[in-house]
């Protein structure tokens, strides 16, 4: 339940801090791997490898923002991780799911599989552990709201680049396609002050901003093995 400390501005600030503080020295967005992606470098066939391998992730995502929502004591916590989860979800619309506008993209580049239960390698390749979204009942609360903020902080940056690389790789691709990309841009930033002011009600010392800086440091680190694996690997899969 809230504390006297989550009550405190100055802990949103300190968890923002961290959280800019921590993508910032490693920007995801400046990855060699995101770069090639906007510089329209990889071909089509790769592209697709791509999106078949995150498609998984993004339905697991989806799973374990709600197993971490349930372990939740406080209801107004509760509350404002559904509501993030009621946009993921597409509103309650099956077909504005942000899932479902994945696989959307998917039929839109024409990938041979879409299937959301695929192999993907996540539990296979240590480099691309970041796709499995595991968090274990153990897991301390604060330690997987900085995990999942730090998603939401460095996606926009990221897909604002996919989107530039997409348009230059499937030349003519429409906004309605690329819809999933767009959309994360824009909801994004909000989930991210979401996260934050669920974090502050389970802040009950400094222990555990720290716990939430490791959650943020993890994040950020596996997604940043997973485009190294892909940088050096999804050409070679895709001529597989």
């Amino acid at each position: 339940m809230a504390t006297i400390l989550s009550s405190d501005p100055q802990i949103s600030k300190q968890l923002h801090h961290i959280l800019l503080e921590v993508t910032t020295a490693q920007d995801l967005s400046l990855h060699p791997f995101v770069q090639r992606f906007a510089k329209g470098e990889f071909s089509q066939d790769a592209i697709r490898q791509f999106a078949m391998k995150m498609l998984p992730g993004s339905n697991r995502f989806n799973m374990a923002f709600l197993k971490v929502a349930s372990k939740m004591d406080s209801y107004y916590a509760r509350t404002i991780m559904l509501e993030n989860a009621f946009t993921e979800h597409g509103q309650l619309k099956p077909d504005l799911a942000h899932v479902a506008l994945f696989m959307r993209f998917m039929k839109g580049i024409d990938c041979p599989k879409i299937d959301v239960n695929a192999n993907d390698g996540a539990f296979l390749i240590p480099a691309l552990r970041f796709k499995k979204f595991e968090f274990c009942d153990d897991e301390p609360i604060v330690r997987s709201l900085g995990r999942f903020a730090a998603i939401e902080q460095v996606l926009p940056a990221i897909f604002t680049k996919y989107i530039e690389g997409l348009r230059k790789i499937f030349k003519g691709i429409d906004d309605h396609t690329i819809e999933y990309f767009h959309i994360h841009c824009h909801l994004d930033p909000e989930h991210t002050d979401e996260l934050i002011q669920v974090t502050q009600l389970y802040i009950k010392s400094e222990k555990d901003i720290e716990l939430f800086r490791d959650g943020v440091q993890d994040m950020v680190k596996s997604i940043a093995d997973m485009f190294s694996w892909m940088d050096e690997n999804l050409e070679k899969e895709a001529l597989a």
